[in-house]
């Protein structure tokens, strides 16, 4: 039987979104193979919710570090990085795997100066990309080209990712390997639509529903959703519009959509538990996928 290893993940936020789902599945790959499990993570608060409310994997050890934040933070960051050594010291871990951009930096260079024997990034979304200022970019390419120094193998959740990465020159295209997000597909293609939930929200019945499903933030889309509903709305009257997710940009959404008196169309679910989004997709007659940023 193969050695049980000690192993740490390292994430920025658990909030309900792609990239934590793959790292829990990853997470309970390792649990069910019997290794010891800790999960590091900062603070998951706010309207895109918290994935380990409902989805802790029994078995892994989790560690909060509240320093650990999205945004840049010089303070936050310097003594995010310090408690990540402290740990990193006193826990010898065989493996530290750093996940997103923040925590990825920040972990592989804590766990480097530690001398963890293995050090592995996956990147799930860039943190450089078009629509964000030059001087930004330029910082998260060279903090990126440092991190990668300082761990022995990246993977990524699609191809383009290692084609952006190689093209911004963080690190050779031999450190990459993609190793794509697993979901259960069973599940939607089971799933049927379900009276009692397209009454709980109140879509009429035989009306046409075009849904988005993404957290209400920058990037996501729904500007553009919302600028194209009158012109749809115009054509076919009795459309519904069905969006599942929460965020920061809700209120401002919300408040455009009473701005062009499009209230009755627009349908809020709200945040959704991962499994159930399978059940919100069966309602749906179109989806609608208009992220101008995504990792996959």
């Amino acid at each position: 039987m193969s050695r049980k290893l000690s192993i740490c993940h390292v994430i920025t936020r658990m909030i309900i979104g792609g990239a934590q789902e793959n790292t829990l599945y990853t997470i309970r790959g390792h649990l069910e193979k019997g290794h010891r499990v800790t999960l590091i993570t900062g603070g998951s608060t706010g309207p895109e919710g918290n994935l380990l409310q409902n989805s802790c994997p029994e078995g892994m050890e989790l560690l909060e570090l509240p320093e650990m934040v999205r945004e840049l933070n010089p303070w936050k960051d310097w003594r995010a990085y310090c408690k990540l050594k402290k740990i990193f010291r006193a826990r010898h871990f065989d493996v530290v795997h750093t996940h997103a951009s923040k925590a990825g930096i920040l972990g592989r260079l804590a766990a480097a100066k530690c001398a963890v024997p293995l050090i592995v990034h996956t990147v799930h979304g860039q943190a450089f990309h078009p629509y964000q200022a030059a001087w930004k970019n330029k910082l998260y390419i060279l903090a990126e080209k440092i991190a990668a120094r300082r761990c022995h193998k990246i993977y990524t959740v699609a191809q383009a990712m290692i084609e952006q990465c190689v093209q911004a020159g963080v690190a050779p295209r031999d450190k990459y390997q993609v190793v794509y997000s697993g979901m259960d597909l069973q599940a939607f293609l089971n799933a049927r639509p379900e009276e009692s939930l397209r009454l709980k929200l109140s879509l009429p019945a035989g009306t046409p529903v075009i849904g988005k499903i993404a957290r209400i933030f920058e990037l996501k889309g729904y500007e553009h959703l919302v600028a194209a509903a009158p012109q749809i709305a115009a054509a076919v009257p009795g459309v519904r519009f069905l969006l599942v997710g929460d965020g920061i940009l809700r209120p401002a959404i919300e408040q455009r959509i009473a701005a062009l008196g499009l209230q009755e169309h627009f349908v809020f679910a709200g945040l959704v538990p991962p499994q159930d989004i399978c059940r919100y997709t069966a309602l749906m007659d179109v989806l609608a996928h208009l992220s101008l940023r995504e990792g996959l």
